[in-house]
């Protein structure tokens, strides 16, 4: 499976798409990536420079996996969707399917979540991709663990295990998974997370998925 990842820090901290290929390796699945993804691009950013375009009409490419950042703002939704579309007919012609990775707001504007959730949930419907929904599988994981440090030090982007939460959703999402046996505790690379703690996160994840 080869996958282009399209976003910004919150795809490339902790190296989102090479979880994403180490979850794939206990499920047997091989995935080969690239990454275009830089400070503070929007996908408006992203379409303007035109590298993506080039990537995707290589033809490579299964899937495309983008995001931006929390786009809860109703001029920011707008600016999802108009480029997702834009990407989306792109990878239409490729023959490569388009997914939209959810992400999540800072801490101190945790209230937006859910109109983050609605934003690119209605991207994603709007433009007949898939939704790979992270930020709403953070939600379902803090009402499970209020305690569960989804957010690194800067109370933005993600903690490891915020990562590894959104790791999970993408790698569901795209293999079609309704669950994720084959990665125990005892097998996982991450020794930081506790046995606890993954479970949590692979129920969010799924419960997400399910919506």
């Amino acid at each position: 499976m080869k996958i282009l990842f399209v976003g910004n820090s919150l795809t490339y901290t902790n190296d989102l798409p090479q979880l994403v290929q180490e979850i794939g390796k206990y499920d047997s699945v091989s995935i080969e990536y690239t990454m275009l993804s830089f400070p503070n691009y929007s996908l408006e950013d992203h379409w303007k420079e035109g590298k993506v375009q080039k990537e995707i009409e290589t033809g490579r490419y299964d899937f495309v996996v983008a995001q931006q950042g929390p786009s809860a703002l109703p001029e920011s939704q707008v600016l999802l969707l108009e480029y997702a579309r834009r990407l989306a007919e792109v990878c239409k012609k490729n023959n490569t399917s388009m997914a939209i990775y959810m992400v999540w707001p800072s801490s101190t504007r945790f209230l937006d979540l859910d109109n983050v959730i609605y934003s690119y949930t209605q991207a994603a419907k709007q433009t007949q991709s898939l939704l790979c929904p992270a930020g709403l599988a953070w939600k379902y994981a803090w009402q499970s663990t209020p305690s569960l440090p989804l957010y690194g030090n800067d109370n933005f982007h993600p903690s490891m295990t915020g990562s590894v939460l959104a790791a999970f959703t993408v790698y569901g999402t795209l293999i079609k998974k309704s669950n994720f046996d084959f990665l125990t505790a005892e097998k996982s690379p991450w020794t930081e997370i506790s046995k606890k703690n993954l479970d949590t996160l692979k129920q969010a994840a799924l419960k997400a998925m399910e919506k």
